[in-house]
């Protein structure tokens, strides 16, 4: 029987998403990256562009509630 490993599709997403998802100002998600508390940007070309991975930022979120969850 075949075994079939699924990963989740990479989905870049502005860092206006990642604040509008998160509930963070940009400033504090630079902040926060430079930190390393934060999931880091990935550039998209050349130029100033940058994203970051959708997947990345869903697992930071967890992380927090699993933080919560254990403090509580």
């Amino acid at each position: 029987m075949e075994q079939h490993i699924t990963t989740p599709a990479l989905r870049f997403i502005r860092v206006r998403e990642a604040s509008n998802k998160t509930g963070l100002s940009k400033s504090s998600i630079y902040d926060m990256m430079a930190q390393g508390q934060f999931p880091k940007t990935v550039r998209l070309g050349s130029g100033r562009s940058v994203a970051f991975i959708e997947a990345e930022i869903d697992a930071w979120m967890a992380e927090r509630v699993a933080a919560r969850n254990v403090a509580a």
